[in-house]
């Protein structure tokens, strides 16, 4: 068996959670007492060895306790039970800034991070260049960190925590602070480190990073390991229970009524239905055909009127906007009452969780007669992980004629 880099074995990490506190010494007097509070364990019996040259992913959701352990094998945080023992040198990049000082520059950092980790001025000297132009900060260097934007403080963190020879690396979901150019660096450089066979513990909710990058994949639910094994199957069981618990949630808002209160003009939106492959849905797959119903009633025909249904991540970042046609619906007079469909012959998203916002709008004006925002959240399920983004394109590629193919192992 390997020498193992990392060994925890039933760790746990306990914090207060304060209900009530204290605010002076006179309070603490009459009260007797400390504060109310209650204590909640973020890491809960957590035993896993890592061995050397492993890369091992840590997932769950915010909250799971992925951050304290890290924080807990780079020795930051005291484990209050178990045990947590390392070996070799190790560098942590867990949050920006972490272990700067903020009135040194940038360059007196450098020199205080490699003798954290006990390393000699002489060489730290040596490598001084190479970390400087990987943060591409040769021009602020000398200035003092705490007037580094967070981006200038991620790629030096990661600048020196790469270039000072370290054994083991923990890096905690901050490559997402660097921009995409960055970020393609710091992937290559992390592919590196792997490749000269140094010890990688990588935590992210980046799901296809860590498919990347890792080796094998630790879950933790509510601070607990939940499974501990091959990439592929732990993501496979991850996101089956998010889906379930999405499910769940979604079943939940189904059965909230939409707001039928007259807009302008009483104009009301009465029902928003989506119907799939199967009949009526909140969970399709990446392709399936989807039909969105909108049902509306007014006091009077409807006349000049503009639908529109945009959809939206998760985040609530527009996607996309479909409205009707103005040359269809401009001089039309609609019914008091209808529904109108939107019909897609396949649903253009990737892997997420989505929501509309549907409108109706006086084309003349401009103005809206009724507009109900991000309402019928849908989760989209994706079979092929190797298309990245929110949107499938049609496309097809052309590639040169093949005389032979690479046999594969």
């Amino acid at each position: 068996m390997a020498n193992l880099a990392i060994q925890i074995k039933n760790v746990s990490k306990r914090f207060r959670v304060y209900h009530q506190r204290n605010t002076s010494l006179k309070q603490a007097l009459v009260d007797r007492q400390r504060g109310r509070f209650e204590e909640f364990w973020a890491v809960s019996d957590v035993s896993v060895d890592v061995p050397e040259g492993e890369s091992l992913g840590i997932i769950g959701e915010n909250g799971s306790g992925k951050s304290t352990l890290l924080k807990c094998v780079a020795g930051i945080l005291i484990q209050d039970k178990g045990t947590i023992a390392v070996q070799g040198r190790l560098a942590s990049l867990l949050e920006v800034g972490a272990g700067f000082h903020p009135d040194f520059t940038g360059r007196e950092n450098i020199y205080l991070n490699g003798a954290i980790l006990g390393l000699p001025r002489r060489y730290i000297t040596t490598i001084l260049d190479d970390i400087v132009s990987f943060a591409e900060l040769e021009q602020f260097i000398d200035n003092p960190v705490k007037t580094y934007s967070s981006g200038m403080y991620m790629r030096l963190g990661f600048a020196i925590a790469v270039n000072l020879d370290p054994d083991i690396m923990l890096i905690d979901e901050v490559l997402a602070v660097g921009d995409e150019a960055f970020q393609r660096r710091c992937m290559e450089r992390i592919n590196a480190i792997r490749a000269e066979g140094r010890t990688l513990v990588f935590v992210s909710h980046a799901l296809e990073s860590v498919r990347a990058i890792c080796d094998r994949c630790l879950w933790l639910d509510h601070g607990a390991a939940r499974m501990l094994g091959g990439v592929d199957s732990v993501l496979a069981a991850y996101l089956a229970e998010v889906d379930r618990r999405e499910a769940a949630e979604l079943e939940v808002t189904e059965i909230a009524e939409v707001d039928t209160s007259p807009g302008r003009m009483g104009v009301r939106i009465t029902a928003i239905d989506f119907s799939g492959p199967d009949g009526p849905t909140t969970v399709l797959n990446t392709g399936d055909p989807l039909t969105i119903s909108v049902g509306y009633a007014a006091p009077e025909p409807l006349r000049g009127a503009r639908f529109s249904i945009t959809f939206l991540r998760g985040d609530g970042a527009p996607i996309l906007t479909v409205p009707t046609d103005d040359l269809e619906t401009g001089d039309a007079a609609l019914p008091r009452e209808g529904v109108v469909r939107l019909a897609l012959p396949g649903v253009p998203f990737l892997e997420g969780f989505y929501s509309v916002t549907v409108d109706i709008t006086e084309i003349a004006t401009g103005q809206h007669y009724k507009r109900l925002e991000r309402v019928r959240p849908f989760r989209v399920h994706s079979a092929d992980h190797r298309e990245v983004g929110m949107a499938l394109l049609g496309h097809s590629w052309e590639l040169p004629q093949v005389t032979s193919r690479v046999a594969r192992r």
